[in-house]
Formats: C-alpha cells, structure tokens, sequence
C-alpha cells in the first residue's frame, strides 16, 4: 500500500531536486527522507529518481507521479488547514514520557498549566529514565538529555539543566576533612554515588573545554531520587540537578573542583519525524519552549 506520507516526501525531493533541502525545509533527517523516497519506489516497482553524487533528477516515472499528485497532495494540505482552523481548541489524549528528575521538576508544572489551560486535553505523564521507544509505545512526545542520535525522531532543544555536586555535612567533615574544595585528581578518588556501574562525570574548564572523571563507585541506584537520598545518608558525592540540591538546603554542601565546573545536561523534546504533529502535541510543545530554562 503506497503511504501518503512517502508521496509527499517524494514530491518535496522533486520540487527542490535535492535531499538535502528537503529535509532541511521538512525539519527531517536527510537519510528519513531517502529512506521513505526508496521505500516509495519499491512499492510502485519504478525508479522515480536518478541519483548521482552530483545532482537529483526525476526520471519519466517520477514526473508522471509529479503531474497526477502534485495537485491533489496541495488540496489535501488546503482541506486539512482549514479543519485544523476551525478546530481552535484541542483535545484527546496528550501522551508525554520524560526523566524522572528534570519530569518531575520542570515538565510536570508546565504540563500542569498545560492542562488547566486546554481542558479538552487529558494528560498522561509517564517518569522513567529508560529510553522509551515512543512509536511502539503510543507517546506523542518525550524530554531527553541529549545528543540524540535516533533518525526517527526529530529533537528540538529545550534548554540546558545545571548539574553540581554535593555531599553531607558529615560526608564532608569525615571524608574530606572539612574540604569541600577538590582537585580533579581528588574528585577521582573519592566515594561516590552513580546512576549505574562505569558512570563518568564530564567537567567544563574555563577554556570551553570538557574532559572526563571516572568516579570511584560506592553506592548505585537508576532513580536519582534514590542517589540523592544515599547523599543525604553520608555514602559519597552525587551529581545531580543544582536545583534539587539546593532544595535539600542543609542536608547536602557543594562541592566544587578546581578551575572546572560540571557541565549542563543538554535537554530536548523529541518525536516522530513521519507524522505531522496533532495540535494538542504542537500546543503543548510551544507551551513549555515557552518557558524559562
């Protein structure tokens, strides 16, 4: 069955007769687009495009597709406009999956006023630190820390999270002997609390530069929830969130590195580059881009 989907990437190649520009103007990866354009062609068994390192041209079978689609794919978008128009309000259900720490912190109080704003939408948060595989799992959106490097999706960046490090008081009275002040050979050396076994820690020197520090692993736990209640109970240092150390006032100290800092989690919304966006999704993204980060 041709998709219409596949047809519309097609026609977009042969407008500019170019993959590249395509997909630049689609706010696609490039190898989605060739791949979908192949896909077309397999199941009409007819080359539509010549290819060569140089230029793109289509081939007769390609501009007859050009000639009996290229109209009616136009009256489609003009029909759809105008439904989504008259449609100003959305609903359905909004499906959104993010990390546990920075979905709890920052995604669920702009989902929160999300939902007050549009009552026709219902929300269904999901917190997990996994990469869920968001097509096979039915969400519409997700937040990961980046790079993301899947083909299928398309990720916006939404802003940087600051991540510190902390420790006890008591850690840092019986530890580091009243020395919350490291240097980076120090840092390697001390007990510390990670996400799951080989965690590195990446620190950003005043040049612009990073470099890795492999900590020495005293206590693990996937739920950052966890990690920093093993901070709190004296067990290492924690690399967290700034703002969920700060919330735990007291209870936890910074500890700082030498002429480094730690380096912030890049954040980005993602989802599936071959559907258009429903305009509860759409809504619901700007809303949060819309935020302060």
């Amino acid at each position: 069955m041709v998709s219409t989907e596949d047809v519309r990437l097609f026609l977009a190649v042969a407008k500019h007769l170019s993959f590249v520009e395509a997909a630049r103007r689609l706010g696609i990866p490039t190898s989605t687009v060739s791949r979908r354009v192949a896909r077309l062609e397999e199941t009409l068994g007819a080359r539509l495009l010549q290819r060569t390192s140089r230029q793109v041209r289509l081939t007769q079978e390609g501009a007859r597709l050009v000639e009996r689609t290229g109209h009616l794919v136009e009256e489609l978008d003009a029909v759809l406009q105008r439904s989504a128009e008259r449609d100003d309000e959305p609903t359905g259900r909004l499906r959104v999956t993010a990390p546990l720490m920075t979905g709890a912190q920052r995604i669920a109080p702009a989902l929160f006023s999300f939902a007050a704003r549009h009552r026709g939408v219902q929300v269904e948060l999901h917190l997990t630190n996994s990469l869920v595989p968001l097509v096979d799992e039915g969400f519409d959106l997700a937040f990961r820390t980046g790079p993301v490097r899947d083909a299928e999706l398309v990720a916006r960046r939404v802003g940087s999270v600051p991540f510190s490090l902390a420790a006890s008081p008591q850690f840092v009275r019986e530890e580091l002997k009243q020395r919350p002040h490291l240097s980076r050979e120090q840092l390697g050396d001390v007990p510390a609390i990670l996400p799951r076994p080989g965690s590195v820690w990446r620190l950003r020197r005043r040049d612009g530069s990073t470099e890795e520090v492999h900590p020495r692993e005293r206590f693990c736990a996937d739920d950052p929830r966890v990690m920093i209640s093993a901070a709190v109970a004296g067990l290492g240092v924690v690399c967290a969130p700034t703002e969920v150390i700060e919330q735990q006032g007291r209870q936890l100290v910074a500890v700082t590195v030498a002429a480094r800092a730690v380096e912030s989690r890049e954040l980005f919304a993602v989802y599936p580059s071959r559907r258009q966006l429903p305009s509860r999704v759409r809504l619901a993204l700007d809303w949060i881009l819309a935020r302060e980060w």
